[in-house]
């Protein structure tokens, strides 16, 4: 089974997030990981990384 975006906004990763060094993400895709894990990529003004669900602690969801 494939995970979308809408199956990690549903796990709890938010859409949009004020992340590293406090710029503005957006969830833009999903990782596929081993043994059918996933983590969210989200898109900074200079490029991609990806977080890990635990990561979202640690980051300010920001509602549109």
């Amino acid at each position: 089974m494939k995970v979308t975006k809408k199956d990690l906004v549903d796990m709890g990763y938010p859409k949009k997030i004020k992340g590293n060094g406090g710029y503005i993400a957006v969830l833009v895709d999903v990782q596929p990981l081993n043994e059918g894990e996933v983590a969210g990529i989200y898109r900074y003004p200079r490029g991609e990384c990806v977080h890990f669900l635990e990561e979202m602690k640690h980051f300010e969801p920001i509602d549109d």
